[in-house]
């Protein structure tokens, strides 16, 4: 445990990497005018299919959704971004966000009232501590919890991130007391409305955030379930909920689903340690959409950012790599030269030209095209 922590000290440190891109040739490629700030997801890849940026991830100041079934990261997605947004905000200037961070609230809505993380040994007592813990039973409540946040955000200095988990655990309070009242009775019937009062506020909420949260630094970060369309035989079988609003006034959102569980044999017996989940972006205001990024949960640890990075770069299969001027017969050995040596920096950088190499192809053939003015 005590590698385990050292390690993630190291993560969470802020870092400069080189932004600049480049074409096939070799040539520099400026920079469009920087609109949007970033918080980090806390791995690499993830921060690529999010914002095409090794630095960057979510979109601060936005609205972001994430998206998935059972297991598949939602939460740990979630607590990694607060985690990142304990350790970085405070002192943090950027060109978007000229004024340093001299408070920061953190706010995890639980609306499901469960936590299984072991989030203590994950990310420090410090870190639970510093996190605003709360449990709104109704979607009125967290809409009132949620304006009450963003007017701190509007003093100098101030950042906020808001979290509800999840959006689909919210009920309207006329369907909460509709519900009540059946379970009180012997025949158990639920009477009265079709249950459309939570669609009717969300559509009434997001059309007033998104106006009230213009020059904020208020970030709300939603985490929604998948479900599944009964009886469709073509197009796209699953949805999450919330209806147009979501759909309408979210900046990013990611659908996640596990790949795979991690298992090793230890004492003949097969332990599952971990799994490796995918991340779709399939809506961006911020970057180009539909890019996506495999991430690995270690159970007790969160997020293996260096893990991810190594498969982005030489596959999924065990093989003896050369890097940094040294052979590695195992990963395993080559994640404890990285960190033994703090190396971190040069593996982003390697990701992120990998990546770049691949995007700029398609730049590349737009410079070719005649300009439109």
């Amino acid at each position: 445990m005590a590698r385990v922590i050292k390690r993630r000290k190291r993560v969470i440190k802020r870092r400069k990497l080189d932004s600049v891109s480049r074409d096939i040739s070799g040539r520099k490629i400026s920079r469009r005018k920087e609109r949007v700030d970033f918080i980090s997801s806390g791995c690499a890849t993830l921060n690529l299919a999010l914002s095409g940026r090794i630095d960057g991830g979510w979109a601060r100041a936005r609205v972001v959704n994430v998206v998935g079934d059972g297991s598949s990261g939602k939460t740990l997605l979630a607590l990694e971004a607060a985690f990142w947004f304990f350790n970085n905000m405070i002192g943090r200037k950027t060109k978007v966000f000229p004024k340093p961070v001299k408070k920061i609230h953190i706010v995890f809505d639980n609306i499901e009232g469960v936590m299984d993380f072991p989030i203590e040994e994950m990310y420090g007592e410090d870190f639970v501590k510093a996190v605003e813990w709360k449990r709104s039973r109704t979607i009125e409540a967290m809409g009132s919890n949620t304006k009450k946040y963003l007017k701190l955000s509007r003093k100098k200095g101030v950042a906020v991130l808001y979290i509800v988990d999840s959006w689909d655990a919210l009920e309207a309070r006329a369907g909460l007391e509709r519900i009540e009242d059946a379970m009180e009775k012997e025949d158990g019937a639920v009477k009265g409305s079709m249950n459309t009062e939570k669609q009717r506020y969300a559509s009434q909420y997001f059309g007033h955030m998104s106006g009230e949260m213009e020059g904020c630094d208020f970030t709300l970060f939603i985490v929604s379930q998948v479900r599944t369309k009964i009886g469709v035989t073509f197009g796209k079988k699953t949805y999450r909920a919330g209806g147009k609003a979501l759909d309408f006034y979210t900046h990013q959102v990611a659908w996640l689903r596990e790949v795979e569980k991690l298992s090793k044999v230890r004492k003949g017996r097969k332990i599952v340690f971990g799994i490796r989940s995918e991340a779709k972006v399939e809506r961006s205001k911020v970057a180009k959409p539909f890019r996506d990024a495999e991430f690995t949960i270690l159970y007790d640890y969160g997020l293996d950012d260096i893990g991810a990075c190594l498969r982005f770069l030489y596959g999924p299969k065990e093989k003896t790599i050369k890097w940094d001027g040294e052979k590695f017969k195992t990963r395993k050995q080559l994640i404890k030269y990285i960190e033994d040596n703090d190396k971190e920096d040069i593996l982003r950088q390697e990701v992120q030209n990998e990546w770049d190499s691949v995007e700029d192809h398609f730049i590349a053939e737009i410079r070719k095209r005649k300009p439109r003015y």
